[in-house]
């Protein structure tokens, strides 16, 4: 199966990003600063080290074991919601404690409502599935950027060093926010980087840019001639070793429907 790839779908209004490729690991170390408290509302009580008898949700608190969570070994998808304090979450309603439970079960049920409390003042709302899709709300839409950006570049690394015995470690420069902000408008309707399928020479890794056709049901990829005949391609990222310059070229790319591509609950 082909796995160094990013999936990307964004809705900049509605504040969410769809990805598969983008780690844990990435989210982490892409945001400016980690919340200091979480809901697990995915009721995962082994992970946990709090408990909230009003909302009978787990939590965790603290920074340090949020990061633990988030980037260690867990066997269930990472469903979580930050919160400011405790008194926060103990003056939800039951109606609200409700709207989490359906989130964590069915997905956020309306996108007339926002996923962001006031009570809670949470910044993120964090679904991880177990097919390795996560849809993530975003209250700063900015805080995403640095989080592909970061990807982006361990990908980079991650191919390059899959064809090399012994290989050095590779400076990446970052992206240019242009680009990034390029790169975001074009995954509207959905896009895959495909590092897997990416091509050194003369210095430059040249990473092909590919929408998945009308229809396509499927998300994963066993061969590349199957993501080839599956998908269309929209341009190509490239990355030049030498003068540490990235570079974007985008085709003409055409409207795709892609509601088959739902994250697993």
């Amino acid at each position: 199966m082909l796995t160094n790839l990013i999936y990307l779908k964004v809705s900049v209004w509605d504040h969410f990003t769809i990805s598969w490729g983008i780690s844990s690991g990435d989210f982490v170390n892409g945001i400016q600063q980690l919340p200091q408290n979480i809901i697990l509302i995915n009721d995962d009580f082994a992970s946990s080290n709090s408990y909230n008898p009003h909302s009978q949700f787990p939590t965790i608190v603290g920074q340090s074991q949020i990061r633990e969570y988030l980037i260690g070994p867990n066997g269930n998808p990472n469903k979580w919601i930050d919160y400011q304090t405790k008194d926060h979450l103990d003056s939800l309603r039951d109606d609200e404690i409700a709207d989490l439970l359906y989130l964590a079960h069915i997905g956020w049920p309306n996108h007339q409502r926002s996923p962001f409390s006031h009570k809670l003042g949470n910044q993120f709302v964090y679904l991880g599935g177990r097919n390795g899709f996560k849809k993530i709300y975003f209250q700063r839409f900015t805080a995403f950027t640095h989080v592909l950006e970061l990807s982006i570049k361990r990908h980079l690394r991650n191919q390059r060093n899959s064809k090399r015995i012994f290989a050095r470690p590779l400076f990446v420069k970052d992206l240019e926010s242009d680009l990034l902000q390029q790169l975001i408008e074009t995954s509207f309707t959905g896009l895959i980087l495909a590092f897997e399928l990416a091509r050194e020479s003369q210095r430059q890794f040249k990473i092909p840019i590919l929408a998945p056709k009308a229809n396509q049901e499927k998300v994963l990829w066993n061969t590349e001639g199957q993501l080839r005949s599956q998908t269309d391609q929209l341009g190509t990222l490239t990355y030049n070793t030498l003068t540490n310059k990235w570079s974007l070229q985008l085709q003409h790319s055409q409207e795709v429907d892609l509601n088959n591509f739902k994250i697993d609950k």
